[in-house]
């Protein structure tokens, strides 16, 4: 099981897969599969739905529709912003972006390693990391 970044995500959903890390392809394509399981961060389906409303991401269905499939599909768990995971952000003073903290925070608090071509989260050792 692993945890997305909102990049991630959205290069694999808009079909922009040569955008992904050959290991971070490799762990989609077996999600789709349904051989492998992701959690999503509550933080990151935030960005998508800004992103999608703002017209830089177009999504293959209309949001709500698309995060109703994600949370029907047996092999994704959406996350929950919680207390605990706040907690746990607050702590992460070196990384400037508020969503990062979120979803470092959710990787770290469910103990899974990150999806992320994100050079300041990977340099940053808050958390294991996948991609190339």
């Amino acid at each position: 099981m692993f945890v997305t970044d909102t990049h991630a995500l959205v290069h694999h959903i808009t079909g922009r897969k040569s955008r992904l890390g050959r290991r971070a392809r490799n762990i989609f394509d077996r999600v789709d599969k349904a051989a492998e399981t992701i959690l999503i961060p509550f933080t990151a389906l935030e960005e998508v739905m800004l992103l999608s409303e703002a017209g830089k991401v177009r999504l293959p269905l209309p949001f709500r529709d698309f995060v109703i499939s994600l949370s029907q599909s047996e092999n994704v768990d959406l996350g929950v912003n919680d207390m605990q995971l706040l907690l746990e952000a607050a702590s992460f003073t070196t990384l400037r972006d508020p969503y990062d903290r979120l979803i470092v925070a959710q990787a770290r608090v469910a103990g899974l390693p990150l999806i992320t071509g994100d050079e300041e989260i990977q340099r940053s050792g808050l958390v294991r990391t996948v991609w190339a």
